[in-house]
């Protein structure tokens, strides 16, 4: 099994909305973390690993924690996440917004960080507001850290000098390991249909917040594990909902970072609860972006404990009107409740990964696709549509097939569909997507 590097993590933290998230996006290369002046929109920690002068660590956007008591379960349980990953921090930048200058949380968190004993840097964020700057800046220095560095996360400003100060402190990572996956795999879904708990099951640690409340995550949180002896990156994303259920600007956001997430990934399971008996048009039309986009499907019908033998015929004979699709899927029947069956997702995960990049004969391809070309002939307009040669593009990211015919531009959905069926009869391609090159002779 290859190894990977374990990067000293790198910690913002601070309350709710004072620029943690933004701060996050200009050191992070890839992840994106929710932006929104709202309180408490970033709900779990992102992370992504930073490479800066020859240096690499692992910067972590953590949710805003106010460190009080809370009757709010999901406060308590990023609080919970926070504590934990602030003793694992090999350095603490504790953000505070000049523009409001010290407040009473800011005042807790100070004392528990002193407590808590890891490296911490005061990082005072939005000094391009000069008024704040020159009333509220001398303020900070009543916290009692040693060391304060001035930012605009928004500008850029003292960006470099933090950065430089990071690849100072941090020591060297401790073991080799691999960093980059195989391949990805995400998770989507309505809420609470047990995208979170399916996350935690399969990397086998409480990643992700687990709640009855919808919205619980509201943007992808991904993570590495292996599977076989394959390291992949497994992703749990922010539960849709129809467009009439959706607040603005907030979950028009986390709608964006799902479907981003889809895009980037190269396995889609599809998680619905099949205690609803039935398939929504919301999922209908996540399944369809994620075959439109490509992308290799696995249909999860969670909490299948929950079914009587009537619900499990009912639910049978709604699914049977989408059998047009759902006859190309693998479907697992599961319970994150009880675990049932949940090992068998990663051994159909890793058929989905093996149907993606399998190689086939050209000669067989030919014999099989002109074969029945000439049992069943294709007209467009009383002309026959001949196809002269099928051959597999051997470096596409999904099974790609360049077919060499008469008249390309009468190869629509429908012919192209009549190749497609021949092809998924005759070789396994459960759950793959399939890719047409159209030429002519």
């Amino acid at each position: 099994m290859k190894k990977i590097k374990k990067y000293p993590k790198v910690l913002l933290v601070g309350r709710t909305n004072v620029g943690k998230s933004t701060l996050f996006n200009r050191l992070a290369e890839k992840s994106e973390s929710i932006v929104l002046d709202a309180e408490g929109v970033t709900r779990d920690y992102i992370h992504e690993i930073v490479h800066w002068d020859n240096k690499t660590f692992d910067l972590i956007d953590t949710g805003g924690i106010a460190l009080q008591k809370t009757k709010d379960p999901i406060l308590g349980a990023i609080q919970e996440k926070v504590i934990k990953l602030l003793e694992k921090g090999s350095l603490i930048f504790f953000i505070c917004d000049v523009k409001t200058g010290v407040t009473q949380q800011d005042k807790r968190i100070a004392k528990f960080l002193h407590k808590n004993n890891r490296p911490t840097i005061l990082l005072v964020n939005k000094i391009d507001n000069k008024t704040a700057y020159e009333e509220n800046f001398n303020e900070f220095y009543s916290l009692g850290f040693k060391e304060i560095m001035e930012v605009s996360a928004v500008h850029g400003i003292g960006i470099s000098d933090m950065l430089n100060k990071i690849v100072e402190v941090i020591p060297e990572p401790t073991e080799e390991e691999e960093t980059k996956p195989k391949y990805k795999v995400a998770i989507i879904g309505k809420p609470n249909v047990g995208k979170s708990s399916l996350m935690n099951l399969l990397i086998s640690q409480e990643r992700s917040i687990i709640s009855d409340i919808a919205g619980t995550t509201r943007e992808s949180i991904s993570e590495l594990t292996y599977n076989s002896e394959n390291l992949i990156q497994i992703s749990d994303t922010a539960g849709v909902r129809r467009k009439s259920k959706v607040d603005e600007t907030l979950e028009s956001l986390m709608v964006k970072s799902t479907l981003s997430t889809i895009r980037t990934s190269d396995i889609v399971i599809l998680m619905v609860d099949a205690s609803a008996l039935k398939l929504s048009n919301q999922e209908l039309k996540l399944l369809s972006y994620a075959l439109e986009q490509k992308k290799s499907v696995l249909l999860l019908l969670n909490k299948i404990d929950l079914l009587t033998e009537d619900d499990k015929e009912i639910l049978k004979y709604n699914l049977s009107e989408y059998d047009f699709l759902l006859k190309k899927i693998p479907t697992i029947n599961t319970s994150c409740k009880s675990k049932k069956n949940i090992h068998k997702i990663y051994n159909e995960v890793e058929k989905s990964w093996i149907r993606r990049v399998q190689k086939f004969s050209d000669i067989e391809l030919n014999e099989l696709v002109k074969e029945e070309f000439v049992k069943k002939p294709l007209y467009h307009t009383k002309i026959q549509l001949k196809l002269f040669k099928i051959r597999q593009i051997k470096d596409a990211k999904v099974p790609t097939f360049q077919i060499f015919v008469n008249h390309p531009e009468w190869f629509g959905n429908t012919q192209l569909g009549f190749i497609e069926n021949i092809l998924r009869r005759n070789f396994d391609l459960k759950g793959c997507p399939i890719a047409f090159i159209k030429s002519k002779v």
